[in-house]
């Protein structure tokens, strides 16, 4: 029997496969991992611009109810603007709990943080001269420019820091996007490619069947011819019948013919005819005479 040999080549498109497809699991957890930071990043800081508008409104909505609680002094003017005031503190520590990460936003911070507390500094001395003096002194004093600009001071500084934040998102949805892309093609092109090594490794399977049949057909053929071989010589080592008489033999047809003719057709042996010692001497007168007379 031949050894087993290893056949690299026949093995190599279904190993580079499967390496491939290890490699594509691994690319793909790692570039999955990377699209769900940009997304995290992404969302993170649309949470940030969300914030900032809902800092602004409140604000918008407590310099409302100042204003409104200086022209009428309408108790629940104030009550309102203390609750936008307080909802303006818990978005601040909101923007500033999720930019801890950002310095330069940090830094924003500070300074809208600095822009606010004029402003409530300012609305306190208008609620406490309407207080003591009545509407027409609070409404001068919060209508003076140095009130304006202290408002406008503190929209600004926001409108800085959400700027930023809206340039923060267009790079982070950009950075997602490419993430997403460059997983798309990575997945569609490995697996075209594992397609193609499977196509490969299948044709040099078929190939390597399609030979091992042919190679067990033409075993087939050699036991048959050699089975037939031996079927033929257990027939002349078994019992032959022979005419005792004239001694031609039957074949297994049930013809019969010389002991020639019949060791001939079952083996691959001939004969050289001649005449034994015993022969010689007992037809020996016999042999003299036949040459005299030639």
């Amino acid at each position: 029997m031949k050894p087993h040999h290893f056949n690299f080549w026949r093995w190599m498109p279904i190993g580079a496969a499967m390496a491939l497809m290890i490699l594509i699991v691994i690319v793909s957890v790692a570039t999955i991992s990377e699209l769900k930071k940009s997304t995290y990043w992404r969302e993170h800081t649309f949470q940030v611009i969300l914030d900032a508008q809902t800092f602004e409104d409140k604000l918008a909505d407590a310099q409302r109810s100042e204003h409104g609680y200086a022209v009428n002094g309408a108790p629940n003017l104030l009550i309102e603007y203390k609750n936008d005031t307080n909802a303006e503190m818990q978005e601040f520590n909101n923007l500033t709990e999720l930019t801890k990460d950002n310095p330069a936003q940090q830094q924003r911070l500070k300074d809208l943080a600095l822009a606010m507390k004029a402003v409530f500094d300012n609305d306190s001395k208008v609620i406490g001269v309407y207080a003591k003096q009545g509407s027409k002194p609070a409404l001068q004093m919060d209508d003076t420019v140095e009130s304006q600009d202290e408002t406008e001071t503190a929209v600004n500084d926001l409108e800085k820091f959400t700027d930023e934040e809206k340039k923060l998102l267009v790079k982070r949805d950009a950075a997602e996007q490419k993430d997403y892309h460059h997983a798309a093609h990575l997945l569609i092109g490995a697996s075209i490619l594992v397609a193609v090594l499977l196509v490969i490794a299948n044709y040099v399977a078929s190939r390597e069947m399609e030979r091992r049949r042919k190679a067990e057909a033409k075993q087939r053929g050699l036991i048959d011819e050699l089975q037939n071989a031996l079927a033929e010589v257990k027939t002349l080592s078994g019992l032959i019948p022979i005419c005792a008489w004239c001694k031609s033999v039957r074949n297994d047809k049930g013809f019969w013919s010389t002991v020639e003719q019949y060791v001939r057709t079952h083996t691959d042996a001939d004969f050289s005819h001649g005449m034994c010692p015993n022969c010689q001497e007992k037809f020996k007168a016999d042999i003299l005479k036949a040459n005299h007379n030639s």
